[in-house]
C-alpha cells in the first residue's frame, strides 16, 4: 500500500464575485409619446418608434442603451368603458404573478399623485426572474399604462444586482414625472 500526502495550506474557497458595471451619473430629459403620456427618462435611453397605435391602443419601447443592455416595454390603453380598469389592473397583477415562482420576493410601492391624477402601483421582483420590474399607472377614467423592465441576458439576481438599482432610480424618476395629455 503507497500512501501520498501533500504538505502545504488548507484550501479555501473563494468567495462568488459578480461583475460590476461601470454606469454614469443619472441625468435624465423629457420625452413626449405618441400615446397621451410625457414622463421623464435617462440620456442613456432612447425612444423607438411605436408599434401597433392608434386613439385606443399603443405599445412603445425605450431602448436602455449598451450600459443597461435592456429594454422598458410599455403598453397603453384608453378605457372604454367603466369595467375596464378593474379588468386591466387584474391583467397587470396576474403578469405579476406569473413570476411568483421564480421571485423571492415581491415588493410594490403604490403610486398617488392627485394633482396629476397619476395613480397605480411599481412592482420589484427580487430573484432570477425575467423581468424584475413592473408597474401600471391610470388617471382611474380614460387611459391606462402597463410597463415592463426587459433586460438581455440571463438572469441572476446577485450579479444583475447594481445594474437594478441604477434602473430602479431611473424607474422612480420616470414614475414621479409622469403626467396625463388631454386625448
Amino acid at each position: 500500500m503507497i500512501l501520498a500526502s501533500c504538505a502545504g495550506e488548507n484550501r479555501i474557497p473563494k468567495p462568488p464575485t459578480y461583475l460590476k458595471a461601470k454606469l454614469p451619473p443619472h441625468s435624465y430629459h423629457r420625452e413626449t409619446f405618441e400615446a397621451p403620456f410625457d414622463l421623464s427618462v435617462s440620456d442613456l435611453y432612447t425612444l423607438k418608434s411605436p408599434v401597433n397605435c392608434d386613439s385606443n391602443y399603443c405599445e412603445q419601447e425605450i431602448y436602455m442603451g449598451r450600459a443597461l443592455n435592456g429594454a422598458i416595454n410599455l403598453f397603453y390603453k384608453k378605457l372604454e368603458h367603466k369595467d375596464s380598469l378593474p379588468s386591466l389592473i387584474n391583467f397587470s397583477n396576474k403578469e405579476v404573478d406569473f413570476h411568483k415562482i421564480k421571485a423571492d420576493q415581491i415588493d410594490f410601492d403604490q403610486i398617488i399623485d392627485r394633482e396629476n391624477r397619476v395613480y397605480g402601483t411599481l412592482f420589484e421582483l427580487k430573484g432570477d426572474v425575467a423581468t424584475n420590474y413592473q408597474f401600471y399607472l391610470t388617471d382611474s377614467s380614460r387611459n391606462f399604462l402597463r410597463g415592463e423592465v426587459i433586460l438581455n441576458c440571463v438572469p441572476n439576481y446577485d450579479s444583475l444586482r447594481n445594474v437594478l438599482a441604477y434602473i430602479k432610480e431611473d424607474l422612480n424618476v420616470m414614475l414621479n414625472t409622469f403626467s396625463w395629455r388631454k386625448n
